[in-house]
C-alpha cells in the first residue's frame, strides 16, 4: 500500500508540473537531429502525424497554405513531401508561389513547357537568390508532373514604390503593368495591422524619424506588405478559376498566413465558402524535446516543428553592421514608376 500511495502522489505532482508551463512536449516525438527534419503535429489535438495522414486530412481542403522560414531547408523538404503526397492523392493539383511576381508568368510558363532553360528562368523570372538550394526541386516535381505553377506575388518594384511612397502610387502603374498585381488594398484589418506593427516596433525600424515621419513610413511599409497579400489572394483566385476542381498549395512566409490573417483573410473575403487549411513553423528551443507554446498552436491548423538555424551572429557589432549594409543596399534600389 505504502508503494502505491508514493506512485499515486507522484503521478498527481507530475500532472500539477506538466500544468504549470506554457510549452507542453509533444508526445511521440523523436528528437530533430538535422535542419532538413520536420515534426507535423494536428493543433487540435496536439498529436504528431506523418505526411500521407497530413495529406489525407488535407483531402476536402481547397487552398492549403504552406507558411515557411524562407532559409530553413526543413520547410522546403516538408513542401517537397507534401505535395508528392498530395499529388498522389488528387493529381488536379495547383502549386501557387510568394517567390515569383505575376510578371514573370510568362517565362515561368515557358520553363515548364520545356522552352526555356533554368538559368532562363533564374534571370528572367527574377528568382530568388535561394531558388536553386529551396525550390528547384519543388519547381521540378511541379514541371515532370505537370502541376501549373502561379507566380502569385506582386512584382518587387510594385512593392517597393508603395513602401516608399504609400498606396497611392499604384494609381501610375502603366495600363499594360496593372494586372501584375491587386490595386485596391484594405487597410482596416485592425488585428492584422496591429500584428505587423508590433513587429516593426520590435525590429527597431524607426531609425531616429519623428513620431509623424515613423508613423507615415510604417504605414507605408504596412500597404507594401497588404499588396503581397492582395495580390497572392487574388492570384490564388484567379488559378482556381482557370483550373477548376483543382486543390491549390500556396507557398508563402509565414507572417502571410499565420493566425489566419494576410492572405488567407483577403482570399476568405473573395470566397467565403472556401475551405482553408493553415500549416505554420516552429522552430524550437529544444530539438532533443521538440514542443510548441499555446500561442503556437492558434497559428494555424498544423503546426510543423523544426531545428533551430544557427545564430547569424554572436558579435552585437557585426550584427548591426549587417543590418546597415542591408538598409543601404535597399535603398540604393529606386522606385520607377
Amino acid at each position: 500500500m505504502q508503494k502505491k500511495s508514493k506512485l499515486a502522489v507522484l503521478i498527481i505532482l507530475t500532472i500539477l508540473a506538466a500544468g504549470c508551463t506554457s510549452v507542453k512536449p509533444i508526445t511521440n516525438i523523436t528528437t530533430l537531429n538535422t535542419l532538413y527534419q520536420y515534426k507535423i503535429i494536428d493543433s487540435s489535438n496536439k498529436k504528431s502525424l506523418s505526411v500521407i495522414k497530413l495529406a489525407e486530412n488535407l483531402k476536402s481542403t481547397h487552398v492549403i497554405f504552406m507558411g515557411e522560414f524562407h532559409s530553413h531547408q526543413g520547410a522546403h523538404k516538408l513542401q517537397l513531401d507534401l505535395l508528392e503526397a498530395l499529388f498522389k492523392q488528387n493529381p488536379n493539383m495547383i502549386l501557387s508561389m510568394e517567390q515569383f511576381g505575376r510578371d514573370a508568368q510568362p517565362i515561368l510558363d515557358g520553363y515548364l513547357a520545356g522552352k526555356y532553360g533554368e538559368n532562363t528562368l533564374i534571370d528572367d523570372a527574377n528568382a530568388w537568390p535561394n531558388y536553386k538550394g529551396s525550390y528547384r526541386a519543388i519547381v521540378e516535381f511541379a514541371k515532370e508532373q505537370k502541376i501549373p505553377v502561379i507566380a502569385a506575388n506582386a512584382p518587387a518594384m510594385f512593392v517597393r514604390c508603395v513602401g516608399r511612397k504609400g498606396v497611392e502610387v499604384l494609381q501610375s502603374i502603366p495600363e499594360e503593368q496593372q494586372a501584375w498585381s491587386a490595386r485596391k488594398l484594405d487597410l482596416e484589418n485592425e488585428k492584422y495591422k496591429a500584428k505587423f506593427m508590433s513587429f516593426m516596433t520590435e525590429s527597431g525600424s524607426r531609425h531616429g524619424q519623428t513620431d509623424e515621419v515613423a508613423k507615415k513610413r510604417m504605414m507605408n511599409t504596412y500597404a507594401a506588405q497588404l499588396l503581397r497579400d492582395t495580390t497572392m489572394a487574388e492570384s490564388i483566385d484567379q488559378a482556381m478559376t482557370q483550373y477548376p476542381n483543382h486543390q491549390v498549395i500556396h507557398l508563402n512566409g509565414s507572417f502571410h498566413s499565420d493566425g489566419y490573417l494576410g492572405t488567407v483573410a483577403v482570399l476568405e473575403s473573395m470566397q467565403p465558402d472556401l475551405v482553408t487549411s493553415v500549416m505554420s513553423p516552429v522552430m524550437v528551443a529544444d530539438p532533443k524535446n521538440p514542443a510548441a507554446t499555446e500561442e503556437q498552436y492558434a497559428q494555424g491548423d498544423y503546426l510543423y516543428l523544426l531545428k533551430n538555424m544557427p545564430a547569424r551572429y554572436i558579435d552585437k557589432d557585426k550584427s548591426n553592421a549587417s543590418i546597415r549594409k542591408l538598409i543601404t543596399s535597399r535603398m540604393k534600389k529606386k522606385c520607377e514608376l
